[in-house]
């Protein structure tokens, strides 16, 4: 099913609020935003709209809003030429995402270990520095899938947001990793087994 232009924009303007403010929920607000067809019509960017309604379809539509959101472009990213490349590459670490998560752990706690330290401590960050956990984001050597996971496993992310809440990088990191958790399929249970196995818990 295609989506109309007028509705993508709308799609669009909920996932941007949802994922840029801490006030809006897509989900408990059910993508319900504020928007005339008429400004929708005077926008400059309405070719870049049109192009992503006769590109995908409705289900792909939420999804490229989605997977540009995450990608740390606070506008959605549909108006600039490497956004179908987010997404396909988004769409590959959904496809594989446990075993991206796997590989992400393993070098997390290969790295720890090289440093005689054990896994959590990737979550221990020194004064006026970032954790391990958080330069190896940012460095594009762990994904955010695998962030929001840990997360579920650990719940680090409130004592980070006390700890870092005047940084310049983590408060819209951290609202991020909390807005994404919906639109991921993630059993507590497969992921903590395979985290435990992976670090030689078990």
């Amino acid at each position: 099913m295609i989506m109309k232009p007028f509705e993508v924009y709308r799609y669009y303007l909920a996932l941007r609020l949802h994922f840029t403010t801490d006030q809006y929920d897509v989900i408990k607000q059910k993508g319900r935003v504020r928007a005339s067809e008429k400004s929708f019509l005077m926008r400059k960017d309405l070719l870049s709209i049109r192009k992503v309604a006769d590109t995908y379809s409705d289900k792909d539509v939420v999804d490229f809003l989605v997977a540009n959101f995450v990608s740390g472009d606070r506008w959605g990213g549909i108006f600039d030429s490497e956004s179908k490349d987010r997404y396909l590459l988004w769409k590959r670490r959904i496809e594989s995402m446990s075993y991206t998560f796997k590989k992400d752990v393993s070098y997390l706690n290969t790295q720890m270990m090289k440093q005689g330290k054990e896994f959590k401590d990737c979550l221990i960050g020194g004064k006026n520095e970032h954790p391990f956990i958080l330069k190896s984001f940012f460095r594009n050597s762990i994904s955010i899938e695998t962030l929001v996971i840990l997360n579920k496993i650990y719940d680090y992310v409130p004592l980070f947001d006390t700890a870092y809440r005047d940084d310049l990088m983590w408060p819209d990191l951290s609202r991020v990793i909390k807005k994404y958790l919906p639109f991921l399929n993630i059993k507590k249970e497969k992921y903590d087994e395979i985290f435990r196995a992976t670090i030689g818990l078990d």
